[in-house]
């Protein structure tokens, strides 16, 4: 029996290891390069609005910000807003080590749009019409 959720769960791992072999010189996880590509972005974030932007949960978060902080490569702070809550960007050494990085991320881009051929453009339309459809919580509930 096909099923969407397993063979993109399937998916999803073997695309993970993937980009992890190609991070690897970089010493980053695709969870962290994405972490360090939002703040990269959008620095000042608080954590509820990381967990918002990279939708996870607060507990996985936690972890990769404290193995980045821990590195020296995300800085945190309290928020401009509310001084009772923590804001993130990264470091100096954070931005390197990005910019570092991206090339091994954009080499595994290049290499899958190569593997996918003109279903590239499909792909990225049909998971963009998932993830950022309006309400797509409910929209997947319904």
């Amino acid at each position: 029996m096909r099923c969407l959720c397993a063979s993109t769960r399937h998916a999803a791992r073997l695309l993970t290891r993937y980009y992890e072999e190609e991070l690897r010189p970089a010493h980053l996880t695709p969870a962290q390069f994405e972490l360090l590509s939002v703040l990269s972005a959008r620095p000042g974030l608080s954590q509820s609005d990381l967990a918002k932007a990279l939708d996870l949960d607060q507990t996985t978060l936690s972890r990769n910000l404290k193995v980045l902080i821990s590195r020296k490569w995300i800085k945190h702070g309290a928020s401009s807003q509310d001084r009772r809550q923590a804001s993130y960007t990264l470091s100096a050494e954070g931005h390197k080590a990005w910019r570092y990085a991206v090339p091994y991320w954009q080499s595994a881009q290049t290499h899958m749009q190569q593997k996918l051929g003109s279903d590239w453009q499909t792909v990225w339309s049909a998971l963009d019409r998932l993830i950022n459809a309006e309400g797509s919580r409910r929209l997947l509930r319904d």
